[in-house]
């Protein structure tokens, strides 16, 4: 299920006072730090289970750094890389089943009579994704990933490191890969057709997150006016991907419900399965109309924006941090 928290991802960011000059190493350790410090104040409420705000706060901190990682080759140490790599993307999937559940039942009105079966069936699926994330929370894997993740933060960083970005002025380095981001939204948006495939329409939502994100940690650095109207320009466009998305899990879900419950299922509530995927199927149609006329848009007026933000051509090589 897609969740929409580019907002909270934004309002963290005053937190982190990144520096024009600070080396790039710097800078990751401070937006690392807030990360850490966001998941440990998250964690006993994710085990609790009474608020899903507290799993929702704590994914927004697993995604931040899943993100902020796949910009780290030559910033971080190539193994230790890899382990955080791994280790968050197996906190993502683990923490998945339960947020999904947690905001499909949101959608599910607790007054209507005839969506109580479907109700009633994926509270109960939560109850076991709840579970099963909780005994992941308590094994060795996550108490050893969150150790290591701490005892690298604590470390000093080298004065003078040999990784090839770790000591590239931040500001240079963030419009290389802010950039490299945008140039990757405006492609994959521009080879989407009328017929393209569901999944592509995924892949530019995720590739929009990732540049939201990457401007988030660094949105100090630039002109607080400009970033806020690139900010907004490129929600607009995620707000409309996401609804998109969040369509296509809940028919899975209908899907899923009507193919498990099978016989059981009342007459009433299957009929209501079956004209809630009917009012998604012409919302679907909907949006992707909205996307065609709305990214055209993007692209072209949204992109002398981003372009003056964020342009490569006015920075150093990054080669030249080799030295």
């Amino acid at each position: 299920m897609v969740v929409q928290d580019v907002s909270s991802v934004a309002d963290a960011e005053s937190d982190f006072n990144l520096g024009q000059d600070m080396r790039v190493d710097e800078a990751v350790h401070v937006i690392m730090r807030h990360l850490l410090e966001s998941m440990r104040t998250h964690e006993a409420g994710v085990i609790a289970g009474q608020d899903a705000e507290f799993l929702h706060d704590f994914r927004i901190a697993v995604r931040s750094h899943r993100v902020l990682l796949g910009q780290m080759h030559g910033v971080i140490p190539q193994r230790t890389l890899i382990r955080l790599r791994k280790g968050f993307l197996w906190l993502g999937k683990i923490t998945t089943a339960q947020r999904d559940l947690d905001v499909y039942l949101l959608t599910l009105a607790a007054g209507k009579r005839d969506l109580v079966p479907l109700r009633e069936f994926y509270q109960h699926q939560q109850q076991l994704a709840h579970q099963q994330l909780v005994a992941d929370l308590a094994s060795p894997r996550y108490t050893q990933l969150m150790a290591f993740w701490a005892a690298y933060l604590e470390a000093p960083l080298p004065v003078h490191s040999r990784l090839l970005y770790a000591q590239y002025p931040l500001a240079d380095f963030a419009n290389k890969r802010i950039w490299r981001m945008v140039r990757r939204v405006l492609k994959q948006g521009g080879a989407i057709q009328a017929d393209s495939l569901a999944q592509v329409l995924h892949e530019l939502r995720k590739s929009c997150k990732k540049l939201r994100y990457l401007m988030a940690f660094f949105q100090s650095l630039y002109p607080e006016k400009k970033m806020n109207k690139a900010l907004k320009a490129l929600k607009s466009l995620q707000d409309l991907l996401g609804e998109y998305q969040d369509l296509q899990v809940q028919q899975a879900y209908l899907t899923d419900f009507k193919q498990q419950a099978g016989a059981n299922i009342p007459v009433y509530a299957l009929t209501a399965v079956y004209v809630r995927m009917s009012k998604m199927r012409k919302r679907e149609d909907r949006l992707r109309q909205l996307f065609e006329r709305q990214f055209a848009e993007f692209a072209e007026h949204r992109y002398k924006l981003f372009k003056r933000l964020f342009k490569a051509d006015k920075t150093a090589d990054l080669k030249r941090a080799r030295g």
